[in-house]
Order: structure tokens, then sequence, then C-alpha cells
């Protein structure tokens, strides 16, 4: 009795962990999207509204990378290998025409997106109408991934004393100059040629808050703080490619925000940036939290994503500052 009570253990956990799959982990790149479709609507108007939305070009920037990089597999293709893969559509024939979001996944932490269809003539329509909101969630995920994957990052306390916000960043973010006005961060690895950089700063409102007058007072503000490497240059806006712009709340704070291209004026350095800009009006002030990214030679993308997951990460401390 006493060598058959272990071996009835074995067989009762086992019995109950038979209900319970554990999912792989997901498999792919930050950003690779997996498309399963059948090659003769992939080549069709609906495989060119997918492509317009989840393979268009990376706004804000003056080089050609794709918002999502996408890889085609044919129905007939789709084996367990991709069923794991971190993004996921599958186009299929089904009863009705119908998008179903994040059904039962493949793998741990995947996104997934079913796209049935009924007659083929459904589809365009139907990708028209849900393809933006694919390349959204798709966004979002990446940046769940990103934050749960991060270490606990640190309070920026210079944020938290000169703007009355809540700021963290990684660790691997060193202070570079903190000024009553302006604060700058920075992770520059000695071993490698790349500059991510974050500035956080006030500028005056004025009657105009709009794209042209932020970007002036931007000019102003980085005139005075960033200098380049000679007496003479300092950074400011690359005016030859128009930055990508648009309006959004965030806070309660009505923002702007913009992706473009800074230089160093006199100096041969340049690069891309995403900045947010509020008008809060409670405190009198117009506030940036901007992104700078200097990495020639290689592609942007990621960078400047994770650029962006990071100086939308605050909260305000109070209504009013002090």
């Amino acid at each position: 009795m006493r060598y058959l009570l272990p071996f009835l253990s074995v067989l009762i956990l086992s019995c109950g962990d038979a209900n319970h799959t554990i999912l792989p982990s997901h498999t792919g790149a930050i950003n690779e999207l997996v498309i399963v479709m059948d090659d003769y609507l992939w080549e069709g108007t609906s495989g060119d509204s997918l492509r317009a939305s989840l393979s268009g070009e990376v706004p804000g920037i003056s080089w050609s990378e794709p918002l999502f990089d996408v890889v085609h597999i044919n129905s007939a293709a789709f084996s367990r290998i991709f069923k794991t893969h971190r993004n996921l559509i599958i186009v299929q024939k089904g009863a009705r025409s119908k998008v179903y979001f994040n059904p039962t996944a493949y793998a741990q932490n995947q996104w997934l997106c079913v796209v049935e269809y009924k007659t083929p003539e459904d589809l365009p329509k139907l990708i028209g109408q849900y393809a933006p909101v694919m390349s959204y969630q798709i966004d979002e995920k990446e940046r769940q991934r990103y934050t749960s994957s991060q270490p606990i990052k640190r309070l920026c306390n210079e944020a938290s004393s000169r703007f009355n916000l809540h700021f963290s960043l990684p660790n691997k973010y060193d202070l570079v100059l903190d000024t009553n006005t302006f604060v700058w961060y920075e992770y520059s690895p000695k071993d490698k040629e790349i500059i991510k950089g974050i500035f956080i700063y006030e500028f005056p409102l004025t009657s105009a808050f709009n794209a042209s007058e932020v970007l002036r007072l931007r000019d102003s503000v980085l005139k005075t703080y960033v200098m380049g490497p000679t007496a003479d240059s300092y950074m400011t806006t690359e005016y030859l490619y128009p930055p990508y712009i648009y309006t959004y709340s965030q806070q309660n704070l009505d923002g702007l925000n913009i992706k473009g291209l800074w230089k160093m004026q006199n100096a041969f350095m340049g690069g891309a940036f995403v900045g947010h800009y509020f008008k809060d009006t409670i405190n009198n002030r117009g506030l940036a939290l901007e992104g700078f990214l200097f990495n020639p030679g290689e592609d942007k993308r990621n960078s400047l994503q994770e650029l962006e997951w990071l100086i939308s990460d605050f909260k305000m401390q109070s209504s009013e500052k002090e």
C-alpha cells in the first residue's frame, strides 16, 4: 500500500492537468505580422487593402520603413511553425462575414485576428473597415509587451519637481541637463553609435497653439539648451521634410503629436524625433515631452516607437503647478 499511494498521487495530478493546456511562448520579432490568406485573395483588392494599412510607410521620417514587417502565408502552408507567431491574421471562408479579435490563441501573449468571409466579394469592404483597427490593436499589443518585459523603471525626480509630472525611465537613461524649465535624459552606450534622448520642457503659451507656432517655440528652446559639437552649432527642426502632425488629448490636456526630423545647425548630425506638446491652460504653460534618435545607417522604426511609448507614459501629479 505504501507503494500504491505515490502512484495514485501522480495519476491524480496528471489527470487534473489534462484540461489545462499550457500554451507555448509566442515567436517572431517586434512588429512582425503573419497574414494567412489564399494567394488569389492576397493578389487582389483585399490584399491591396491589407498592404495599404499594414505595410504603409512609417510617417514623419525621410526614408521608407513599413509600419509592420508583413509575411504572407498561403492557407495551405499554414503549419504549426506559424501558429505561434506574435501577431497573426487568418483570413478564411466562413458561414458569415465577420471579424473576430483575440479568439482562442495558439500562443501566450499572442495577438490574433480571424477574418471570415461568406463570399470573396464581401472581403474588400470588411478589410477596409477593420484594417485600421488591426493596425491600432497590434501597436497597442506591442506596447503592452514592451512595458511588461521592462524591469522596474526609476522615477525621474527632476521631472516631478520641475513639471508636476509622474514620469519614469529605464535605468539605462542618464540625466544630462537639469534647469528650471528644461530636463534632458539620454541613453548613449559607448560601444554603439546610437543616442536615444528625452527632453521635457516648458514653453510660453501664445494665442495660437498650432504646429507652426509649437515648432517655432521648440526651435527657440533647443537652440538655448542643446548645443552641437562646435561653438556655433545647436539642435533645430529639419524643415526639408514636412513633419507628420495630428491633434489628440491626454491627461485632460489638448495636445499635438509631431513626428519629424532634427538636425544640428552648422554641424553634420541629424535624426528623427517624436514629440507630445500640450496646452496646459491651468498652469499657463506649454508642456513638451520629446524623444530624439541618432542612429545613422540603421532602421529607425522600433527605436522611435520605444521613445514614443516612453514619453507617453506620464501622469500629472496635480491640477496646478506649485
